[in-house]
């Protein structure tokens, strides 16, 4: 069933996800709730994530969901990636919260200051083995695009995500998604917005590619940006923010590491050592985000 976006981005987020809480008993969701209101005010907030001990954080926020706890042990399960452990995870007052290991070690940016060039291209050989890994992944038969579990997905940089969206069983209903439904052959403007000849051309190409066939599946972390990647030492200690992971058609991972950091060209320069690009879809991703943004 496909997700319906609830008028205020929380009414109805987490209906029907009670099978994903994981651990989910009283005297952990008591403990978790006592320690946002005791210990966690001795440490430093770090977005949605809370720090409770020297080992253990909480991430909560509106947007925040079960699905990312149930990514992460489904990566732990079928994968020797590094991601956090989780303890628990569960809804409370129609907000979810997921208590999980907390990672020692430094985002790769900081990271950077101290690696040699040989540590750094040791890191990329490591991400490179690890996406290996996420791309040997065989979706079960039927899988659209989805989630692990087969529901609705996160992108917190597209704005008709609100929160959610999803599923589609047919990679074609994803594209015409992302362009707002928007049917190229027959809008000759898109939002009123005067297109040159170069535009329109732009335009009907990348909807042509958009609604042609498309196979291979891949599961994708959807942002792997470089403050998602710890490092220790020479070391990927983990992969972490799971919130965008999900089957998506193979080029997803690549287009959306490149597209969502336009601000650090230095990593749009590097991510062709980790990952396989795929310069005409990446083409066609920047057309649909010139009219299509994302945020």
């Amino acid at each position: 069933m496909a997700y319906i976006p609830p008028l205020d981005n929380t009414e109805t987020q987490h209906e029907g996800t009670a099978h994903l809480a994981i651990h989910n008993t009283f005297l952990r969701r008591s403990l978790t709730l006592l320690a946002l209101k005791t210990t966690a005010r001795f440490f430093k907030y770090d977005g949605p994530c809370a720090r409770i001990s020297k080992n253990l954080i909480v991430k909560t926020s509106p947007s925040v969901h079960l699905t990312e706890a149930t990514t992460m042990e489904f990566v732990a399960a079928n994968t020797s990636i590094p991601v956090p452990h989780v303890y628990c995870s569960f809804v409370h007052r129609n907000r979810a919260y997921i208590v999980m290991e907390r990672i020692s070690g430094q985002p790769f940016p900081e990271a950077l200051k101290t690696l040699s060039d040989a540590d750094r291209e040791d890191i990329f050989t490591q991400l490179r083995s690890m996406i290996q890994q996420l791309r040997k992944l065989e979706p079960p038969p039927g899988t659209g695009v989805e989630s692990c579990t087969g529901g609705s997905l996160r992108d917190p940089r597209n704005p008709r995500a609100r929160p959610r969206f999803g599923p589609f069983k047919k990679v074609q209903d994803f594209h015409l998604w992302l362009r707002d439904g928007v049917q190229i052959k027959e809008h000759p403007e898109v939002a009123n917005v005067h297109m040159t000849d170069q535009d329109w051309r732009d335009l009907r190409e990348m909807a042509a590619k958009q609604d042609g066939a498309w196979s291979n599946l891949t599961f994708t972390h959807g942002d792997l940006n470089p403050f998602n990647i710890m490092i220790r030492g020479n070391q990927v200690v983990s992969i972490i923010d799971w919130e965008s992971a999900g089957w998506y058609p193979f080029y997803w991972e690549y287009t959306s590491a490149w597209c969502g950091n336009i601000t650090r060209k230095w990593w749009q320069d590097r991510v062709i050592k980790f990952l396989d690009p795929y310069p005409d879809e990446l083409k066609m991703e920047i057309t649909r985000q010139k009219w299509w943004g994302e945020v």
